[in-house]
């Protein structure tokens, strides 16, 4: 795997915007954990926990955009995916929406963002 991770110097700056590691507090969740894994050819589920804000980027002294998507896909690839995904792809292929079913006039009991 090369891109910007190949060239990611683990300064730790993008530590403190990184909405993941803020929550979960662990190296593995910050860019600079995902860095090293993509830099050991690792891949793991982990990458899908980023939200791919690119906040990281703004942080980064060498301005690396550390892209978790094309990771991503060699993730789906191989066939490697968490049970969020394949309920939300469920969710999507039955219902129209990644939530399930949605009685009208409700918000759906599993979304966090509204």
């Amino acid at each position: 795997m090369t891109e910007d991770w190949e060239k990611c110097v683990k300064c730790g700056f993008c530590r403190a915007c990184c909405p993941v590691f803020k929550v979960n507090l662990t190296e593995v969740d910050s860019p600079r954990g995902k860095a090293i894994l993509a830099q050991k050819d690792i891949l793991s589920p982990l990458f899908y926990d980023c939200t791919l804000c690119k906040a990281c980027k703004e942080f980064c002294p060498l301005k690396l955009d550390i892209d978790a998507s094309k990771i991503r896909e060699k993730l789906v690839k191989q066939g490697i995916t968490t049970e969020r995904n394949e309920k939300m792809i469920q969710n999507l292929r039955e219902f129209g929406n990644p939530f399930g079913k949605v009685e009208e006039g409700k918000k759906p009991k599993d979304l966090y963002c509204c």
